[in-house]
């Protein structure tokens, strides 16, 4: 495997990782790609590990464009794609490669997340594109891009990552185009791995606290969980997915204006009014060559037809903004 480690100030994380990735055999070919890193991560890193490749970009390209970056750098038959916040455990890789048989194009290993709680065992969304982990074995709509190995056959089919997501929801959408076009999605038995949580962004998780976001978590999620349902969604059911992202969206515009964050609503209503830019793009990554009617049958079968997000409001769980600033966050501006 050629192992693409995407940094963004991820402080101590980044040698933690890369010590559980140097310790695995066999020997890996590793690349981290820093996007415009601020801290002294990519240092640090280098002094301890200086055989590691290292590719520098000018500017923070998001995860799904500093793997891409990444991609074009490795020449392996299979690429891991990591976050700096993870650490995977001995046998890891082997057990991913003996993952990957004929037909499968994507696995990934039981997610441990912030140490406690159940493991992850790959996620599946609902209709209006809220994930769900999984929390026994059985076929996933997609693996956590924190950790995911795919073959160079199955990239190529798809053509990467989609960049325009910045941060979020491109796993998902990558999982979904790849099952589209008939690569299986699995879980690597026996593959484990942990995951901080919260390393290239705060939030996201369910704390003694309550549920953690940020006003940037949801502009990002909730522009590209649209982008993906326009991308992959079964054409007959478009309107029905469009639907019900628009209603869960009009709930998060609701939890800002409660909270005082009436930028972030604005940024909230532009972000969606940019896939009417996106439009061009996400049709040519939905029509990209190689989608088949079993590929597309199998992928709807992995959406759940339940309704994830009612069981996240009848949980009445309290949600804790742990944000500081209320400015946009990197990759809402349409430059992005």
């Amino acid at each position: 495997m050629s192992a693409v480690i995407v940094n963004f100030d991820s402080g101590a994380d980044l040698v933690i990782c890369l010590r559980a990735l140097v310790a695995q055999v066999p020997p890996q070919d590793i690349l981290i790609v820093d996007n415009a890193s601020s801290d002294n991560s990519l240092q640090d890193a280098i002094d301890l590990y200086p055989d590691v490749r290292v590719l520098r970009s000018p500017r923070n390209l998001g995860f799904g464009g500093g793997a891409n970056l990444g991609a074009a750098y490795c020449d392996r038959d299979t690429l891991l794609f990591l976050n700096p916040d993870v650490v995977i455990m001995p046998d890891c890789i082997r057990r991913l490669g003996m993952g990957i048989t004929s037909g499968v194009g994507v696995v990934g290993p039981q997610v441990q997340v912030g140490g406690s709680g159940p493991p992850e065992y790959g996620a599946r969304i609902d209709l209006v594109g809220m994930p769900r982990s999984l929390a026994r074995v059985s076929p996933p709509l997609f693996v956590s891009g924190c950790c995911i190995a795919t073959t160079r056959q199955c990239y190529d089919a798809i053509g990467g990552f989609d960049e325009r997501y910045f941060l979020f929801m491109e796993d998902v959408e990558y999982c979904w185009q790849a099952l589209r076009r008939g690569f299986d999605v699995r879980l690597a038995l026996g593959a484990e791995a942990q995951h901080r949580g919260g390393g290239s962004m705060p939030g996201g998780y369910l704390r003694e606290s309550g549920i953690e976001v940020t006003a940037a978590r949801i502009l990002l999620r909730e522009r590209n969980t649209l982008a993906m349902l326009l991308a992959c969604g079964p054409t007959l059911t478009l309107p029905l997915l469009i639907a019900g992202s628009l209603l869960r969206t009009s709930v998060f515009a609701g939890l800002l204006a409660v909270h005082g964050r009436w930028r972030a609503m604005w940024g909230l209503a532009s972000g969606l009014m940019l896939n009417l830019v996106w439009a061009p793009e996400t049709i040519r990554r939905r029509r990209r060559a190689g989608v088949t009617r079993l590929g597309s049958q199998e992928a709807w079968h992995r959406v759940d037809h339940r309704l994830y997000f009612w069981d996240y409001l009848c949980s009445r769980q309290r949600v804790v903004f742990v944000d500081r600033g209320r400015r946009s966050p990197p990759g809402t501006r349409r430059d992005n």
